[in-house]
């Protein structure tokens, strides 16, 4: 069987998992785990790389300088036995060191050496080429960000309302995942103290990533406050489990993405998977996503215009949005990832690609 290595956790982010099985659902052996790169146990037919700096900033033993090196001397070691290599573009640098050298000097490596870059949405290679080299025919594959069909979704609007404590009669707008610097919760917060919706509520679910430095502090203070003095707010900062993600979306009117920069945000296409109108940024993938189905976007970092958009989303038909993102969401399958990447690269499966029904 061909043997694909993802050289990522599975228990660390739902995508690895499910594109691994879009991989299976093909033919596929696959393999996962930085240990089977970093220590050179297996050869795969295929390496397919997510996200690079978790190979060498959160794995390895030695400084950052070590750890880079050993990451691409790894890499360099499977091409140099017939590996090929595809690469997903998630971000243009990462999230919490977007202006390092080092991972710009990684990337352009990764970039370098991949046989084939997977892009999510049109708009992606044009920015990748803007921040790097990119060499005339590089093999490139535009597919979009695959469904979270596979989380659970039973419980109904009033169930998920009971157990997290929101009134019947809410409007709850929604932000979900991850708390990080770059995901705009100021802009949020200011935007959504002016939105002018009887008995609305925010509800912010996800793990606090707090800033470092002084920003830390402020950070700290401002959710310390918010938590506090806001009774229309309500603050989950820990980790969502999968069993749990359906409370949170099922009791909500909407989603809403407060993003000042990125490329993709998977939190946008799981909205819409639960078939939420997502309110979010015009910026990278995100505005290709939206605009795939019936969704409110506006200027990112733009309070005003988040406002506007936040009020707008309440007029609405929120059934019929519902329903029209639900039915594009199930349209962007984990195995057209798959399959389109060893189709580029001309990989011959000795089991013959199944298309799903």
């Amino acid at each position: 069987m061909t043997t694909v290595l993802i050289p990522h956790q599975t228990n660390a982010n739902i995508y690895v998992r499910e594109l691994g099985r879009g991989y299976q659902a093909i033919g596929c052996h696959v393999i996962y785990g930085s240990e089977n790169l970093l220590e050179a146990n297996v050869t795969p037919d295929l390496l397919h790389l997510q996200w690079p700096e978790e190979l060498y900033r959160w794995r390895g033993e030695g400084k950052i300088e070590t750890r880079i090196q050993q990451f691409i001397a790894a890499m360099t070691e499977l091409k140099r036995r017939g590996t090929q290599i595809a690469w997903t573009v998630h971000n243009i640098n990462p999230h919490d060191h977007r202006d390092s050298v080092q991972d710009e000097a990684v990337y352009q490596t990764v970039i370098d050496q991949a046989d084939v870059i997977v892009h999510h949405c049109p708009a992606s290679p044009k920015l990748l080429q803007e921040r790097y080299r990119v060499a005339p025919g590089k093999r490139t594959i535009i597919v979009p960000h695959g469904h979270y069909l596979a989380y659970p979704n039973q419980v109904t609007r009033d169930e998920a309302r009971q157990k997290l404590g929101l009134a019947p009669n809410a409007f709850v707008y929604l932000h979900f995942g991850a708390v990080r610097g770059y995901k705009g919760l100021d802009t949020l917060f200011t935007a959504f103290k002016k939105v002018a919706v009887p008995q609305k509520i925010l509800v912010v679910a996800g793990q606090y990533d707090a800033l470092t430095g002084r920003g830390q502090l402020y950070d700290r203070i401002l959710m310390a406050w918010k938590k506090h003095t806001s009774r229309n707010l309500l603050l989950k900062l820990k980790q969502i489990s999968s069993e749990s993600i359906q409370l949170y979306f099922n009791a909500a009117d909407c989603l809403v993405l407060s993003h000042s920069r990125g490329l993709n945000s998977g939190v946008a296409v799981l909205g819409m998977t639960f078939g939420k109108v997502v309110v979010g940024p015009k910026i990278g993938c995100i505005d290709w996503v939206l605009k795939a189905g019936e969704n409110l976007v506006y200027e990112a970092g733009n309070a005003v215009a988040l406002t506007e958009a936040m009020n707008a989303v309440a007029l609405i038909d929120l059934d019929a949005s519902a329903k029209t993102n639900k039915q594009v969401s199930e349209n962007w399958r984990w195995q057209d990832i798959s399959e389109a990447v060893i189709s580029s690269l001309g990989i011959n499966l000795k089991i013959p690609i199944t298309k799903a029904d």
